[in-house]
């Protein structure tokens, strides 16, 4: 393809100035780079040149933060290319990785570390990762639960949620209703302000009628609207009769009354009034023989009728009656708002105490700092942070929610500063709450470009598309065009919003475009794999694609190969593993990706159940699950042998009991005991690596199919442990704990993205394809329908109708909607069909060269015949809205196309097919149930290989690497680890190592005993105190007393770990020589964090000459006359063998002294190591 250059409307949207401008960046537009050219413009005015740390740049994910500002980084280099000596862009290349380029997120998080004092936030405070914020979530809110049941008599309201949003066989449902409504709640930029809003809603004072209430109005509005839509509908019927003699004599008459009947209808406008007027007889509507129209007309009128008789079945009883209905309500969703009261209070005092804050805080902490309560006003802090800004860009504005853009407009110049770029049609991220009214609202009210008064907002329509081939966007229009409406997608899509070609294709011969329709042919009685069916006959499409279709590379066209194509379904789930099997059939190679949920791959799932009976051996399930397992290797016939050696025990007490076990019998208890006992001593992301390499289980899956993506996995869960352990995860049992908590609650670890095969069909949702695109794409399970699972909680929410839940019956224990439930439902149910259709259009918009759709389902011809006479120009919003099968969209438009005779022969001519430009391939067969090998088929399936040949082999098993030395060696290296350990145990256990038995007496578990501090415990509480003690107390016992008050008062240290400290082992270092020695240094330094290169050979000898990060802390050091002195302290159990502990830690005080000899470039002339438990220091040679 030629070089792609700026459009004008790239080139108005990178250089207007002077105002708010709303970019609406269609699909394949440019939209990056747009954004790149505007901070290019401002970086190389003439006149004017800005820094580029003069703007802020918001991003929705930190993989595009890191994108752009690499883009960013590559532009200004090509800038100083040809400007060598311009100073200006030399800084501004050395500014770019300290830019303000970021999420939403991050920007906060790099505020309020600015203004933690003005935001009352501790200057040391820590994001939580969102699986421990979800974990201490439900800790807390099950605490604020329990305590409510135990005063349940005092509290009534809660009381009253019990028994109408609990109502079940329990009241498990009540956790996840209040963790769902708490998240909901969050959501507002002021919580507090809505739950006052909730309950002012509902109270209702004697004799208000339906219609006064918010929900009664709401159902007021939409009656009137469905009776115009009615009308609109007789109109067009009437309209169809025009010119026909007999129908105007037969038809229209009762057209014109129907609609005079309709008109009627729309005067009442009170409660009572609809509900009396109930449905009218609308009358029979007889066609004359042989006339045109029939079954349109005939449809029309049904259309109306059905419109007029749904919304009027919301009209369920007088006003009296839903008043009181509403009012039953009320105790339980106050009962409700109060627990979710108190359970924030609670959430954020623990949140405070441990110094976290979640997403959620950040943004609410940000505004509280950034706008005054009540008035909503800027605060200084906003003035001063707007005045550092240039500009803000923001990128995929149209993701925003309510809470963030009062961020955006907080911290701009009164949003006169703001540049938003975005495509409301891609908004597909409503389950993460953005809210797509947001960018509609300005769309609607800003001028285009041009059309406004000076600093007026404006905005601007980018359009061409520089991605797909014409035939493509002329699909997307066609669809798009006839189908998206405000009242399904948002908006009306017009010729303003139609995608123009903008990039250059060869020509290639047959249509780009496919609609396959599958009629599906199982009984009833058959079960049948729709499912299989479908993806049998996609794979064996891809099977010709791969002989015979071409895509374009570097202008020119080549064969496909696998790897061009991909699989796009909105929720792929257990679909992917049939698509696959289809494939590997056909010997077509297939990446399905990771699972999105950690927890549930194979890997995962078995190293879980290792650290589950880790942690507890007598658990039967995780340890016969794990014992099978492929890291293990016994067999069901195996355990049961063993199982049966002892009857009443549970499975480890049988293992213990086998009287003579064999060898890998004994190997595993060997392998338990000893991971159990370690478990104890080492931090916890060093003892889930020892569990991983310890059991061979990442050797295992490294010789499985797809062992990279398991790799990554085991990556992933690595890195979330370590996160963990770095914020308050400080013990195998709270891990455990913690994942048991998420598998109970189906939530799971995000899965990271696997490395993608070059040689495989992609298998992708569509949410994960938002950004890329592909030569080929395919559209299947297009007949799926749509997930409505939102309605489904007892209590719903809406940012207009605030709140409502069903009305219980105490006598019947039944229940139904009540009137803001079911308002609410419709809300919803309109807003998941307009987000469906957003995703269709982003899913369409992925193909570059190829777009195949394919629909499977039973009875097709049937589906046919009831849309085609909804058809009409322009189609009625109604009709967009009412479709709950995607696929609905494409056939409607299809059937306004000439090529679709194949569904002509189905349903019958369609009056508004037309030719166009490009056509389709439409075509509609039959298909049988998939055979069951294809879907019990498994994914990870091998396929046969040829045997190598023995020399070959043999050559390979001899290969030797010459750098094999430098493959063992660690990124970074930690001074503790050239001791001869792999772990930092300074704070050593002070009792003696005990033999290990091969059992170990099951402990009572913390909570039930006042458990002592573990030796390890105490050292950490000994360097603790020395780490912030004021040394010139510790002369006496009174002042080591008073400094021990001190530090738990300032929350240095914990009650428990002041009493560990022992008074006199202080008492006695600072009554000796070395003590007199620290208290008379000068310069002297504590806890002392250095990182240097070195050279590899301290690591391993073998690895000399290669360079490797050392790190490290000292403990404390000072400087004399003639050099540096070292000191560090052991907490370890002396046995007795001073020497020998001397001898062991040389290398870390070497390691010591090398490090602060090349920082400070004096010598070091002496390492001293002071043991606490024999009150004995030790010198070490410093060389």
């Amino acid at each position: 393809m030629a070089e792609i250059r700026a459009t004008p409307q790239q080139r108005a949207a990178a250089e207007d100035r002077g105002g708010a401008l709303l970019v609406a960046a269609a699909a394949g537009s440019g939209k990056t780079k747009v954004l790149v050219d505007r901070l290019m413009g401002y970086l190389t005015d003439p006149t004017d040149p800005a820094d580029l740390d003069e703007f802020l740049i918001i991003t929705y994910t930190r993989a595009a933060a890191s994108e752009l500002r690499g883009k960013i980084a590559a532009r200004i280099a090509d800038a100083l290319a040809a400007e060598p000596d311009n100073r200006h862009l030399q800084r501004q290349l050395t500014r770019v990785y300290l830019a303000q380029i970021s999420t939403v997120h991050s920007f906060c998080q790099a505020v309020l570390r600015q203004y933690a004092a003005e935001a009352e936030l501790p200057a040391d405070f820590r994001v939580a990762d969102e699986q421990q914020a979800a974990a201490l979530r439900m800790q807390v809110l099950r605490d604020v639960l329990s305590e409510l049941y135990a005063k349940l008599d005092d509290e009534p309201d809660f009381a009253a949620m019990i028994d109408t949003l609990g109502y079940g066989r329990d009241d498990r449902d009540l956790l996840k209703l209040a963790e769902s409504s708490y998240n909901v709640m969050r959501c507002k930029v002021d919580p507090e302000a809505w739950m006052a809003d909730c309950l002012r809603a509902y109270t209702l004072p004697e004799g208000v009628a339906a219609e006064q209430t918010l929900w009664g109005a709401y159902y007021i509005r939409a009656r009137a609207s469905a009776l115009e839509r009615a009308d609109a509908m007789l109109a067009q019927a009437e309209a169809l009769c025009r010119g026909n003699a007999a129908m105007e004599e037969k038809c229209v008459p009762l057209l014109q009354q129907n609609r005079e009947l309709v008109r009627t209808l729309l005067t009442e406008t009170t409660w009572d009034g609809c509900v009396q007027a109930g449905i009218p007889f609308f009358g029979t509507l007889r066609m004359p023989k042989g006339a045109e129209n029939t079954e349109q007309i005939k449809a029309l009128r049904d259309e109306a009728k059905l419109r007029f008789k749904s919304i009027q079945s919301y009209f369920y009883a007088p006003s009296e009656r839903v008043v009181a209905d509403l009012r039953k309500t009320v105790p339980a969703l106050r009962g409700l708002l109060t627990l979710l009261q108190r359970f924030d209070e609670r959430f954020t005092q623990e949140k405070r105490r441990r110094h976290l804050l979640d997403f959620s805080d950040l943004e609410h902490c940000m505004i509280g700092l950034l706008t005054k309560k009540g008035s909503g006003r800027p605060t200084e802090a906003a003035r001063s942070l707007a005045q550092s800004y240039r500009e803000i860009l923001v990128d995929e504005y149209q993701d925003s929610n309510t809470v963030q853009e009062r961020i955006f407009q907080a911290v701009s110049r009164s949003g006169q500063n703001l540049f938003m770029v975005g495509d409301v049609k891609q908004s597909i991220y409503r389950f993460r709450l953005a809210d797509p009214a947001i960018f509609l609202s300005k769309y609607d009210a800003y001028l285009l470009l041009g059309a406004q008064a000076p600093g007026q907002p404006r905005k601007l329509l980018l359009s061409q598309n520089f991605r797909s081939r014409p035939e493509i966007l002329e699909a997307v229009n066609d669809v798009f065009s006839l189908v998206m409406k405000k009242e399904a997608g948002g908006l009306d899509y017009t010729q303003d919003e139609a995608l123009v070609p903008g990039a250059q294709f060869p020509d290639s011969p047959g249509p780009k475009v496919e609609l396959h329709c599958l009629n599906y042919l199982a009984s009833d009685e058959e079960s049948g794999d729709k499912t299989g069916a479908e993806a049998e006959f996609v794979a064996a499409r891809i099977e010709r694609l791969l002989h015979e279709a071409s895509v374009t590379e570097n202008g020119a066209l080549r064969p496909a190969k696998p790897s061009d194509i991909v699989i796009l379904m909105r929720s792929p789930g257990m679909s992917a593993g049939v698509y696959q099997a289809a494939l590997q059939k056909r010997g077509i190679a297939c990446d399905a990706g990771a699972d999105d949920n950690l927890m549930q791959t194979a890997e995962i799932e078995i190293l879980f159940q290792l650290l589950q009976i880790i942690d507890n051996p007598h658990r039967d399930i995780p340890l016969a699950a794990a014992m099978a397992s492929p890291v293990f290797g016994f067999s069901p016939e195996e355990l049961a042998l063993l199982r049966a050696q002892e009857q009443n025990g549970d499975l480890y007490d049988c293992l213990c009991a086998c009287r003579e076990p064999d060898e890998k019998l004994r190997a595993f208890l060997s392998w338990l005991s000893r991971m159990r006992e370690e478990s104890r001593r080492m931090p916890l992301p060093e003892f889930l690596n020892a569990v991983v390499q310890s059991s061979g289980l990442e050797t295992v899956f490294a010789a499985m199919p797809d062992s990279e993506r398991r790799q990554s996995s085991l990556a992933a869960f690595a890195s979330f442990v370590t996160s963990g352990a770095q914020a308050d995860l400080r013990s195998l049992s709270e891990l455990v704990q913690l994942l048991t908590q998420l598998q109970q609650r189906d939530k799971g670890l995000p899965a990271q993205d696997a490395p993608v095969r070059p040689d495989a069909v992609r298998i992708l949702t569509i949410h994960k394809s938002k950004g890329l695109e592909f030569p080929i794409v395919i559209l299947a399970d297009l007949s799926k329908k749509m997930n409505m699972k939102d309605n489904n909680p007892a209590v719903l929410t809406d940012e207009e109708l605030l709140i409502g839940s069903n009305v219980v019956d105490l006598a019947s224990r039944s229940y139904y909607h009540g009137l803001a439930r079911r308002a609410i439902i419709d809300r919803k149910t309109a807003q998941n069909v307009s987000e469906e259709m957003r995703v269709l259009y982003v899913a369409m918009t992925r193909a570059k060269e190829q777009l195949i759709m394919t629909s499977c389902s039973a009875k097709y011809a049937l589906r046919l015949k009831k849309l085609l006479p909804r058809l009409s120009e322009p189609l009625g919003p109604w009709v967009s809205a009412a479709v709950r099968q995607p696929d609905e969209w494409i056939l409607l438009a299809a059937l306004c196309r000439t090529e679709s005779g194949a569904l002509f022969a189905e349903c019958g001519p369609c009056a508004y097919s037309r030719v166009r430009r490009y056509p389709w391939l439409v075509t509609l067969q039959d298909v049988s149930p998939a055979a069951p090998a294809a879907r019990g088929a498994k994914p990870d399936a091998l396929c046969a290989v040829q045997p190598l040949d023995r020399e070959q082999v043999m050559q390979s098993a001899g290969f030797r690497y010459a750098h094999e030395a430098a493959t063992r060696l660690p990124a970074k290296l930690t001074a503790t680890q050239l001791k001869g350990r792999g772990l930092d145990l300074e704070a050593a256990e002070e009792a003696p190592a005990q033999p290990e038995p091969v059992r170990k007496p099951w402990r009572t578990p913390q909570f039930l005993q006042d458990r002592p501090l573990t030796g390890r415990e105490k050292g950490i509480a000994t360097h603790l105190f020395m780490q912030f003690v004021r040394y010139e107390a510790c002369t006496t016992r009174e002042g080591i007393r008073q400094e021990l008050a001190r530090l738990q008062a300032e929350k240095f240290l914990t009650p428990r770990q002041c009493e560990a400290v022992d008074t006199e082992k202080i008492l006695t270092l600072f009554s000796s020589g070395l003590g007199t020695r620290i208290l008379r240094a000068k310069n002297l330094r504590r806890e002392f964090k250095f990182s240097i290169l070195t050279d590899a050979a301290a690591y391993d000898p073998a690895a000399a000459g290669e360079q490797i990060m050392l790190q490290g802390v000292v403990d404390c050091f000072w400087q004399e006359a003639d050099g540096i002195v070292i000191l560090d302290f052991k907490t370890d159990y002396i046995d007795g063998d001073l020497d020998r502990k001397t001898a062991r830690y040389a290398p870390q005080l070497r390691a010591y002294a090398k490090a602060l000899s090349r920082i400070y470039g004096l010598p070091v002339k002496k390492t001293i190591l002071y043991f606490f438990s024999a009150g004995r220091a030790a010198e070490i040679d410093p060389e």
